[in-house]
């Protein structure tokens, strides 16, 4: 099981750098997608839950409080 800091590559070629916690993101992590959508900030349970920021595709973004994804 993952626990601490890694990195995992999604099959589907999106890749999160980050905490985890018994394979489980959790904790302070970095997400990217393939359209080159990215997120920063915290996930519980696997979710983003808490303060980050969200870039979409087309440069859109949203900073604030996320609460169970």
């Amino acid at each position: 099981m993952a626990n601490g800091y890694g990195e995992y590559t999604h099959i589907n070629g999106s890749r999160y750098m980050g905490e985890f916690i018994n394979d489980v993101q959790e904790g302070h992590g970095e997400e990217e997608w393939v359209d080159g959508a990215r997120y920063v900030g915290i996930y519980y349970n696997g979710m983003k839950h808490g303060n980050g920021t969200y870039r979409w595709a087309n440069n859109s973004t949203y900073s604030g409080n996320w609460e169970y994804n």
